[in-house]
């Protein structure tokens, strides 16, 4: 069943609320939908850990039950926008699974600032955005994965397009992976024109071997100061390396490397690259690069 609240609401903005703890509460076991609400931002609400505030009772005691920001009994069918800054509290933004139109036409999502999140995207939740068109993150302190690509998820996924045309990510010093396990055959990101990765020193590649084969859009790419070994990782134990791999950059214009002090290769593998449209090239302080 689902409850409908604020029909005619069409944004939402909460900033600096020192005390909030959630924007409303429910104690029905219901979905709760805002129907028309297409921008949301929350800014600096440290006590803010969930947008709904449900409770149960023991005694007379009343104990939060949630424990993201969204969980899996609110929904927003027309959210196209929305931004999430310095909820000092909150460990994960949404619950997996999400129930049906809960986020469907959500172009842009920005995160910054939280710094007890450790996932952006946990498994099974990236088909709930594909209309995702781009995404921010930056200065959130414990983050370690941007997209969650859990191995039982090809098992019975069929091959999904996102529509990701940007993604720009920075501050980020714990992050390990753009992508946690391969997305071949579950996700294509093939929409991509462009991306940048600053300050992340824990990162060690930007792309499996997978998503760089397919990028026929990407126009720009810079990476800086970052723990970047190589550019691409290489394919998975027990493919064949002696068989070259073919990276074709159709589309890029741009690429920069900046402040890459452990960079040693853009492939550690066999491979043929192409650049055709490659203008503007800028290798700075990357001392073991080989090329």
């Amino acid at each position: 069943m689902t409850l409908s609240l604020f029909p005619q609401l069409k944004s939402l903005e909460l900033k600096d609320l020192q005390h909030l703890s959630g924007f409303c509460s429910n104690s029905q076991n219901k979905v709760i939908e805002f129907p028309f609400m297409k921008s949301m931002t929350i800014y600096n609400c440290p006590k803010l850990e969930g947008f709904i505030c449900r409770y149960t009772r023991e005694g007379n005691r009343r104990i939060s039950s949630q424990g993201d920001l969204f969980d899996n009994k609110v929904a927003f069918p027309s959210l196209e926008e929305m931004s999430i800054c310095y909820l000092r509290k909150m460990k994960m933004i949404w619950r997996n699974p999400l129930p049906p139109n809960s986020f469907p036409k959500l172009q842009q999502l920005r995160v910054e600032g939280c710094d007890k999140l450790l996932t952006i995207f946990p498994s099974n939740t990236l088909t709930t955005f594909q209309r995702l068109h781009r995404l921010t993150v930056n200065t959130c302190g414990s983050l370690q994965q941007v997209f969650e690509i859990m191995h039982e998820e090809k098992e019975t996924a069929l091959l999904a397009t996102a529509q990701l045309r940007e993604l720009h990510i920075g501050g980020l010093p714990k992050l390990k992976y753009l992508w946690k396990n391969d997305p071949k055959g579950i996700f294509s990101f093939k929409k991509i024109c462009a991306i940048s990765v600053l300050g992340c020193r824990s990162l060690k590649n930007v792309f499996p071997a997978s998503v760089a084969k397919d990028l026929p859009q990407l126009g720009y790419l810079a990476i800086s100061d970052c723990g970047v070994e190589e550019i691409v990782s290489k394919l998975e134990e027990g493919s064949d390396s002696e068989i070259a791999v073919n990276f074709k950059f159709d589309q890029l214009y741009a690429l920069m490397l900046w402040r890459l002090p452990e960079l040693k290769c853009f492939y550690a593998g066999k491979y043929t690259a192409k650049w055709p449209m490659l203008n503007k090239l800028e290798v700075i302080e990357c001392g073991k690069m080989k090329i």
